[in-house]
């Protein structure tokens, strides 16, 4: 199905065309059509699977601008809020549809104005949609959309009461969209609680993880990781690289390593203020550093298409969470490389990346830091003979490196 085939408004199909979106993916495929019917729907996606439009052309086909809130978009961060924001702003600008962005971390007289040119669409954080809820600043009363996007993260976050206490606020006649990477049971309780007999779309994480992407993991000892990075991106150096760290403690740290060893790097987390996290994005899509230090939750709708590495410093949670990494490269068609840096505690993730991938996926030794999984496994035979050499790392399988590239396709 192309977009053109969606029953939608000559005008909407002009700017979808104009603005290059020809062919639907399968969260916008399966959601624009349930989704114009007017029921809830529950969609289950990865990031970086197209659910903007997914529930924001559905909207535009029915709202009718009239200078009040009509529909609200509640994100879990600021630069998805942006990210949401600005596809809602460019889109509905060339549909005579007004959007307002706002969110906390900056001063609230500027989001007031925007408030004040009474908006069609409303995309927000929720701490800082509760403030402007709660001050009547923001009426409510003709909102006939409400989307929860990435709600899962939302709950990582902490930022499930506000949730419910928006939901609670909000007309019963309106039409609710949540969408999730992964459904949690408080996620569940939620959709039940606020929404009417919704429809389920699902997207397996395996449609949608990246083609063209080159997929590497080594293994390193834990001691070893600072050293393993700093050799991965001299070998790599001038290639455009994100860097995943599990804590945003950890993205200043290595940030400070990295630029000590030459490279032109910049860090982001919750740690910085909001005009600084700005600043940290809009330089390095601009190429003034060539390193961007992240956690998940900062790089969550990340929007920058020329990322040529993706470096799992930290390996991810789970192998949904790996996919999203991954997913910052390999863009509009392009190659992409996802190196990873897995200890011997890693081993369940790399077999679960493995099972996503579609085959099995071994980690690599690393040229010149000794193999922690091969002394493990050289450790077990040790014991289970009650004998042994002495040990010796850097003796793993040289073969045993996962070049594959989509689906575990070579």
């Amino acid at each position: 199905m192309k977009f053109e085939e969606f029953p939608l408004r000559r005008d909407i199909k002009q700017v979808l065309a104009g603005e290059g979106f020809v062919d639907p993916t399968p969260i916008q495929e399966q959601c624009i059509p349930l989704a114009l019917e007017g029921g809830d729907i529950v969609g289950v996606a990865q990031t970086g699977t197209g659910k903007t439009l997914a529930f924001l052309v559905p909207i535009l086909e029915r709202l009718t601008p009239r200078g009040e809130p009509q529909a609200m978009v509640v994100c879990p961060t600021r630069e998805l809020a942006q990210q949401v924001g600005g596809v809602a702003s460019k889109i509905g600008a060339q549909l005579g549809v007004s959007t307002a962005i706002v969110y906390g971390g900056t001063g609230l007289a500027s989001q007031r104005k925007e408030l004040d040119d009474d908006p069609d669409i409303v995309v927000g954080t929720p701490g800082r949609l509760i403030d402007f809820l709660t001050s009547a600043w923001l009426r409510p009363r003709s909102v006939s959309w409400l989307v929860l996007d990435e709600a899962d993260r939302m709950l990582d976050m902490g930022f499930i009461d506000d949730v419910v206490k928006i939901c609670s606020r909000l007309p019963l006649s309106r039409q609710t969209m949540l969408f999730s990477a992964t459904m949690p049971a408080e996620i569940i309780e939620l959709s039940g609680r606020f929404m009417y007999q919704p429809s389920t779309v699902r997207i397996e994480p395996e449609r949608v993880l990246p083609h063209g992407i080159r997929h590497r993991i080594f293994q390193v000892a834990d001691g070893d990781k600072q050293k393993a990075l700093s050799k991965l991106l001299r070998d790599q150096r001038g290639k455009k690289t994100l860097v995943f760290t599990a804590t945003r403690e950890a993205t200043s740290e290595i940030a400070s390593v990295l630029r000590r060893g030459g490279h032109e790097v910049v860090s982001l987390s919750s740690l910085l203020s909001q005009n600084n996290r700005e600043r940290a994005l809009a330089g390095f899509k601009r190429g003034e550093y060539d390193v961007m230090v992240a956690t998940d939750v900062a790089a969550r709708g990340l929007d920058v298409m020329d990322i040529d590495i993706v470096i799992n410093y930290d390996m991810p949670h789970s192998a949904e969470d790996y996919v999203h990494r991954v997913g910052r490269t390999g863009r509009a068609d392009r190659d992409g490389e996802a190196f990873s840096l897995a200890t011997v505690r890693d081993r369940p993730r790399v077999e679960a990346i493995g099972r996503l991938l579609g085959q099995p996926v071994e980690a690599e030794p690393l040229d010149g830091f000794r193999a922690p999984f091969g002394e493990d496994r050289a450790g077990e035979r040790r014991g289970a003979r009650s004998r042994g050499r002495g040990g010796g790392g850097g003796s793993g399988r040289r073969g045993a490196r996962s070049s594959s590239r989509g689906r575990g396709k070579r």
